[in-house]
């Protein structure tokens, strides 16, 4: 069995998860980066996407990790030997967006930057990738 390491993931309204992990993987600024138990002290922006956290096996008999997975629309995550903190103004599961809502909002952030056509279009883009990775999250199985 792996080493764990202690998660928290932290929006303005509540810690959306707490735990442990054997693994967390999340969309750095300058790309996805993991996270293990005694990693060396980092702290870095996130981009929109999907924060993965695989737990390890579902139980004793078990050889298959369990993988919990977030969408965020960016944020801030902080790596210690023992502990990973992300702060972001949303986490979303699976659990917390139909497949049709993801879809729809996916759709529209689309229409959006259509739109700007060649203007200053950073938010669309942010607002696309999170809905990309509203998207990603509401796929079975994980």
């Amino acid at each position: 069995m792996a080493e764990r390491i202690r998660i928290s993931i932290i929006t303005p309204g509540a810690e959306k998860f707490g735990g442990e992990a054997e693994l967390v993987v999340a969309p750095g600024a300058a790309g996805d980066l993991g996270a293990l138990a005694h990693h060396a002290p980092l702290l870095t922006t996130l981009r929109p996407g999907v924060v993965r956290v695989v737990s390890g096996p579902a139980g004793p008999d078990s050889n298959t990790s369990q993988r919990l997975e977030f969408a965020v629309p960016g944020g801030f995550m902080e790596v210690l030997p023992d502990k990973v903190v992300i702060l972001t103004d949303e986490a979303l599961s699976r659990d917390d967006v139909g497949v049709e809502d993801a879809r729809a909002r996916l759709q529209r952030a689309q229409e959006a930057l259509a739109q700007k056509k060649g203007a200053e279009d950073a938010l669309e883009r942010r607002q696309l990738a999170f809905a990309e990775a509203l998207v990603e999250v509401t796929r079975r199985p994980v």
